[in-house]
């Protein structure tokens, strides 16, 4: 089984993240590095927004049973990529986020390494975009 060593800088979120789930259902292990520069294209405060109010659902009954939403760069991309994983294979889906690592910057592990940039999942810069790492502070991440 070989590694897959992607550069997320300046990717698409939905893109790089359907890459990677097509990876790590085929078997291969997946390891993404500049998490922090993956982008989502849109209006910064819309986006921003939308995962406040995915961080503020609770549950009634039991709140410690609620959804859980990250505030780091790294485990926000690792939930995207995870809701790209197919839910109705459940050992499926946790075999293979097995296979996936996340990284802000790059390790020393993999400074040697040969990351990949998929052509498809580069963005379109000239457009609204913002970055994971600044989702993350907009919702109280701090380094």
């Amino acid at each position: 089984m070989d590694e897959i060593v992607i550069d997320g800088s300046h990717a698409v979120a939905g893109r790089l993240a359907a890459y990677a789930a097509n990876k790590l259902l085929t078997g291969r292990k997946v390891t993404v590095l500049n998490a922090e520069k993956v982008v989502i294209s849109g209006n910064r405060l819309k986006i921003v927004k939308r995962y406040m109010e995915k961080r503020g659902i609770q549950l009634k009954g039991d709140p410690d049973k609620s959804p859980k939403t990250p505030r780091r760069p790294d485990l926000l991309l690792k939930r995207i990529i995870y809701g790209m994983l197919p839910s109705g294979r459940r050992n499926a889906r946790e075999a293979a986020m097995h296979n996936l690592r996340c990284y802000m910057a790059v390790p020393k592990e993999y400074e040697a390494a040969k990351a990949e940039k998929p052509v498809k999942t580069s963005a379109n810069l000239h457009r609204s975009f913002v970055t994971l790492e600044q989702v993350a502070r907009d919702m109280g991440w701090k380094r």
